[in-house]
């Protein structure tokens, strides 16, 4: 990992862990929110494994995950990511500048639902990590959009508690799919990784 990417990977990640415990107070709708960092080293293993170039993100929050993610594919790579918040996301772009990689990252600020309507092409690697109500629509948009092999991954299968009706019928939906399999690994906040296996 790049030394710039590292230092603000570390600085997100303890801000992170602040919030959790609840020893950083910070504006109601502005907590990061972001994965663990356990988590975001197990999709860069996931991205370079698959030599992962094009990645989509839903839910940039102040970017942390999107930092692994550009660590992950490098200078050849390009990441698209999602977010409705401007706040969340002029913090996001400040984090991605200082890390040094906000030439890979083409930032959306919009309505996710409205917002994936308009991307054309296939992505690699997508990353559902947005409000939990339209998680499905989300999902049933982007797998068209997924190359065969290509993954995508939801984020807070396990936890938080109160997410879990919405995940397990997420989980549900996808696994009803013929072309692709699917399975929660119980890392972090517990992610679901579904690989598409045919179109």
């Amino acid at each position: 990992m790049s030394g710039r990417v590292f230092q603000v990977i570390s600085r997100l990640d303890r801000q992170s862990k602040m919030e959790r415990g609840g020893r950083s107070r910070v504006a109601q709708g502005q907590e990061m929110l972001a994965i663990t960092a356990d988590t975001g080293m197990f999709f860069s293993i996931l991205l370079r494994a698959m030599k992962a170039r094009r990645v989509l993100e839903v839910g940039t929050s102040v970017g942390f995950s999107t930092l692994w993610f550009a660590d992950a594919v490098r200078k050849k790579g390009k990441i698209i990511t999602i977010e409705m918040d401007p706040l969340k996301l002029e913090r996001a772009k400040q984090n991605f500048k200082h890390a040094g990689v906000e030439k890979l990252i083409e930032v959306r600020q919009g309505i996710a639902l409205e917002e994936l309507h308009l991307l054309e092409g296939k992505f690699d690697f997508v990353l559902l990590d947005a409000d939990k109500e339209n998680i499905i629509g989300y999902f049933d948009i982007v797998l068209p959009l997924v190359r065969v092999g290509g993954i995508i991954a939801a984020d807070n299968m396990l936890f938080p508690p109160h997410y879990r009706p919405m995940m397990k019928k997420y989980a549900s939906h996808v696994r009803s799919k013929h072309n692709v399999q699917s399975v929660t690994v119980p890392i972090g906040m517990g992610e679901e990784i579904t690989i598409k296996l045919s179109d």
